[in-house]
């Protein structure tokens, strides 16, 4: 095969892929409607449709009535005028009609895509918001959703119909004169495939601007979220000139991607201009040699119009396509994100003890690797898990959480296989106290009550005094109705994290996770979050991440973890005993504590 041969080969075969995407983007996008949205978006074109008709049949009325009036034939006007009125209040009907079930449509699918976004977030594994900077999953959630009803509600519904009623009017008018029929679309095939060149000539730059885009949102959201740190620190400027360095870069590609842009559309739109003008020379030269009537030489100027119509428009339509193409391509990462599968038959959990047989796990290539990891966590225990930063000790709870899967091995509560358990049944039955509390915008009362949906007044304020916070939200000037600042603004660190544990108490589930939350609160605070500890810890298996190993002596089972694999276990005594990596970190932590004493 030659090398013209192998080009052309592969050029179909590009275009035949992009097709095929198109095709699939198209179905995915109607799919995502609801059944109602379906309907009306049919509904819609249906009514442009008309509603395009019935303006031309306005031109064509007005038209006939001028040429019986030239041509002095009988005529009552009264009948042209009421047909005009007619088709006038008709227009405006299914304007007003198109006009709202286009914009339904359109509200129908960004409201279903988000609704999948937002109940697909919680599924996705803790990878995907990892690799995912929070200001691009914004921006899908907002710009990109938005510019898929913009898809619905504008590009379909119009798109559509104007190409019907091309389709309409372009038969009618070959039927009058196939000369000049023949004329209207002399230059049409050039300036699609002017269009077509350059749209495929552009992809690449628009893609890097939208990428460009991407990458300058997210750096913003970065910067305005550290504005109180970059202030504290004179180097605040580099990150500054980063974030307006990722804007000048997004400008320049936009620049480029528009220049391109408008030099193709320039030279469609002139082929498109020469159709009509080649018409309208063609049409007075039939005229003149009286093979074409004047009234349908008007005729064909006029509807003309109405027949390019669509075509003028693929700018519109193109420009919204390639929104809408790579708001696709970003929604598709959240779309399509690899989810946590529920089992086809769920299993519940007969017991609460836990067990990891043999699990290995490691988050990238050549990185941190847990190995064989085996131990058994009785029900109603409390097992600590120690060792130094980076060992494995947050890796189990992120396992045993489902945020992540094992690539070999298995966990089990009970004697079930967390895998075999539906997701929100085995969340449902662990409570999560973490060292950095996330508290919403809301009422402290609303912010305890997400532990239980359906609980009452009274069921709050009884977790709040197990948690040891109730008297402080009494101090309070509104109570549990008193509103907090987004992440606690306004409480303190020990207050925050009580509050967490009122959630946690009111949950009430049999198995409790608690990243060691005391290491960086006063005393008083200290004393209290212990002893709410302690109560939440009464006949449920827990399961504590300590840095402090004097908060764990007491625990039941301790874990040493060192390098991804459990380096000792026992209890606090025997720990001691064996002069191992625990003893090492009992001795620094007792020398740093005694020098802190004396300091």
């Amino acid at each position: 095969m030659n090398k013209s041969r192998k080009t052309e080969v592969g050029s179909w075969e590009i275009t035949e892929l992009r097709s095929k995407k198109i095709k699939n983007m198209i179905k995915r996008i109607f799919e995502n409607l609801s059944r109602q949205g379906k309907g009306l978006v049919v509904l819609a074109i249906t009514f442009f449709t008309l509603y395009a008709l019935a303006g031309t049949a306005v031109m064509l009325l007005t038209l006939d009535m001028l040429r019986k009036i030239v041509e002095s034939e009988p005529i009552m006007l009264i009948n042209y005028w009421i047909a005009l009125g007619v088709l006038v209040v008709f227009k405006g009907i299914c304007n007003m009609v198109a006009d709202m079930a286009k914009h339904f449509a359109g509200f129908d699918i960004e409201e279903r895509i988000r609704k999948n976004i937002l109940l697909g977030l919680k599924k996705f594994s803790l990878g995907f918001f990892t690799k995912e900077r929070l200001g691009e999953i914004s921006t899908i959630i907002h710009k990109d959703v938005a510019n898929m009803e913009g898809v619905v509600a504008h590009m379909w519904s119009r798109m559509i119909s104007d190409f019907i009623v091309a389709l309409i009017l372009g038969i009618g008018l070959f039927i009058v004169d196939w000369r000049a029929g023949l004329a209207m679309v002399s230059f049409l095939p050039v300036a699609i495939w002017v269009l077509i060149s350059g749209i495929k000539s552009g992809k690449a730059l628009q893609k890097r601007s939208q990428d460009d885009l991407s990458d300058m949102v997210s750096l913003f959201v970065e910067y305005v979220k550290g504005i109180p740190l970059l202030k504290a620190f004179s180097e605040s400027s580099k990150f500054q000139n980063k974030v307006n360095a990722s804007a000048e870069k997004f400008g320049e590609s936009s620049k480029q991607s528009a220049k391109n842009i408008a030099a193709y559309l320039g030279r469609y739109s002139f082929f498109l201009e020469l159709c009509f003008a080649v018409l309208a020379t063609a049409g007075a030269l039939l005229v003149f040699q009286n093979s074409l009537s004047i009234y349908s030489y008007l005729m064909f100027v006029i509807i003309s119009r109405e027949f390019y119509k669509p075509f003028v428009g693929m700018e519109g339509h193109w420009m919204n396509y390639l929104k809408v193409t790579d708001s696709y391509r970003r929604l598709q990462t959240v779309l399509d994100a690899p989810v946590i599968e529920s089992p086809a038959l769920p299993k519940k959990p007969e017991s609460y003890s836990i067990t990891f047989e043999d699990v290995c796990f490691s988050y990238e290539k050549d990185e941190f690797a847990m190995k064989n990891v085996s131990c058994y966590l009785k029900q109603g225990s409390l097992t600590a898990l120690v060792g130094p930063s980076g060992s494995g000790k947050t890796t189990i709870t992120n396992l045993l959480l489902r945020f992540w899967e094992p690539q070999q091995g298995c966990i089990k509560i009970g004697t079930k296989d967390i895998r075999s358990i539906d997701y929100d049944e085995l969340l449902s039955n662990v409570s999560i106290v973490m060292q950095n509390v996330i508290l919403f915008a809301d009422t402290i009362f609303n912010n305890i009550k997400i532990g239980d949906k359906k609980a009452t007044k009274e069921q709050v304020i009884a977790a709040a005094k197990k948690a040891m916070i109730h008297d402080f939200i009494m101090g309070l000037p509104s109570g549990y109705e008193t509103e907090v600042g987004e992440n606690g603004v306004g409480l303190s660190g020990g207050q925050r994290q009580r509050i967490s544990i009122a959630r946690a108490f009111l949950k009430n589930a049999p198995v409790v996770i608690l990243d060691e939350m005391t290491s960086n609160v006063d005393p008083v605070n200290e004393a209290k979050i212990q002893q709410a500890i302690s109560n939440l810890a009464e006949n449920r298996t827990v399961l504590v991440i300590a840095h402090h190993l004097r908060t764990i002596r007491s625990a039941d089972n301790i874990l040493v973890f060192n390098d991804g694999v459990i380096n000792q276990a026992g209890n606090h005594d025997s720990l001691i005993e064996q002069k191992g990596l625990y003893h090492s970190l009992w001795t620094a932590q007792e020398k740093a504590r005694e020098w802190q004493v004396g300091a």
